[in-house]
């Protein structure tokens, strides 16, 4: 584990596994850290120098003041943490949450973004917008289920005092709407167990994902960008079109029966189309 700081003097942590081309990496959250894709994304050591980072109030990164935990900084920490490594441009692999940083970055650092690999992610998250549409995709009994857990948050857990079980009950609906494949769903239970976890920036950054609309921006978004998502993943599904729609440079990979946990659910499918989209090893 390594620190840097950013221009604000917040510490970073962050770890760099494997050699080659550099290819930045934004977790998913906000209650998430950087290890569970060191896990996930392991295959991928032996092609490329994987760039984790905590984002600031998360993980091992230090806290910092909550007016900064906002998508537009936290791009600007991970083109900062480019400069610190040296590296004149690099690639993003971004997951769910983490595509708002990733997009960020691209908008604020075109001419540093080599190249934009979106996984299970949208450029949207106002409810007022993605909440027809990806009720529509959930179908009607997944979209019982997921009221009923939300029902449940609100009568049983939203007025008790912040723990992991209320956050746990807090993101159950959320889940529904991600599920994998029945067969699946204990594999990926247990493929992250420390999750969630409370991070200072976690209710300022749900907040942010809350007002944020990024799609009269994609246009001016110019390098390569991958847009992959699993057809069981409701707001992906949503979201991944309209990143297609919206990015000039855009090709998509939907993969069928698959949830949100594409590099659990499938491996060999995701790590192929991330390594034709990404390039040869140097």
């Amino acid at each position: 584990m390594s620190m840097f700081a950013t221009s604000d003097g917040t510490e970073i942590r962050y770890e760099v596994r494997g050699n080659g081309w550099p290819v930045a990496v934004c977790h998913g959250g906000p209650n998430n850290i950087s290890n569970t894709l060191m896990r996930d994304l392991a295959p991928l050591e032996d092609s490329y120098a994987l760039i984790f980072h905590d984002y600031r109030g998360g993980g091992g990164s230090a806290a910092a003041p909550a007016a900064t935990y906002r998508f537009d900084r936290l791009g600007d920490d991970l083109d900062e943490l480019r400069a610190h490594l040296g590296h004149e441009s690099m690639s993003v692999v971004a997951h769910s949450m983490g595509g708002f940083v990733a997009l960020q970055y691209a908008l604020r650092h075109p001419e540093t973004c080599r190249r934009l690999a979106l996984i299970a992610t949208t450029p949207c998250g106002v409810a007022r917008r993605m909440a027809i549409p990806v009720l529509q995709a959930l179908g009607p009994l997944r979209t019982a289920k997921a009221l009923v857990l939300a029902a449940r948050f609100v009568g049983l857990w939203s007025w008790r005092r912040q723990s992991r079980e209320r956050t746990t009950a807090m993101y159950a609906p959320m889940n529904v709407t991600q599920e994998a494949r029945p067969e699946l769903r204990a594999k990926v239970a247990a493929a992250h167990p420390e999750l969630p976890v409370d991070n200072d920036n976690a209710p300022h950054l749900l907040k942010a994902m809350s007002a944020l609309d990024l799609r009269d921006q994609l246009g001016s978004i110019h390098c390569p960008a991958l847009v992959l998502y699993g057809s069981r993943d409701a707001a992906s599904v949503v979201g991944g079109q309209m990143l297609a729609s919206g990015l000039p440079n855009a090709q998509v990979r939907i993969l069928p029966d698959v949830g949100h946990e594409v590099f659990i659910e499938a491996p060999a499918e995701t790590f192929e189309t991330l390594r034709g989209f990404l390039g040869a090893p140097d």
